[in-house]
């Protein structure tokens, strides 16, 4: 039997719910999900290291680097063959509380409450159709 999965603590749900190509039809769509979402965010954006980044999550290192390859392994796909990304989803957390390592954090969902929650506006809605 395998061991469940540990849930994934991220700093905020991000702001922005997809992508799509211009210029073309997309060919399909590919879902990130919040964890990779945010490794992607802590790794490539925020520079951090991996053992940084699984602290911030809350998880092993060796799961920040399958997460992470499976992150560049959609985007890769998204980009080459021109389809649609969503970002949703996921086993995740969003960290209950301001944490001293959060205290200059552009993304913390403490500085903007309706990240932690997930609040869309009726235009966002809107752009998911």
């Amino acid at each position: 039997m395998a061991r469940p999965q540990k849930q994934r603590c991220i700093c905020s749900l991000p702001q922005v719910a997809g992508f799509g190509p211009t210029g073309c039809e997309p060919l399909g769509s590919i879902n990130l999900t919040y964890d990779e979402y945010e490794v992607i965010r802590l790794l490539d954006h925020m520079q951090m290291t991996q053992e940084q980044c699984a602290k911030r999550m809350q998880i092993s290192r060796p799961t920040v680097t399958r997460i992470y390859d499976e992150a560049r392994r959609k985007m890769a796909d998204m980009l080459v063959n021109g389809k649609t990304l969503t970002i949703g989803g996921g086993d995740v957390l969003v960290c209950p509380a301001m944490r001293p390592e959060c205290a200059g954090e552009e993304h913390c969902c403490h500085k903007n409450p309706d990240l932690s929650r997930g609040v869309r506006t009726l235009e966002d809605d809107s752009a998911d159709e």
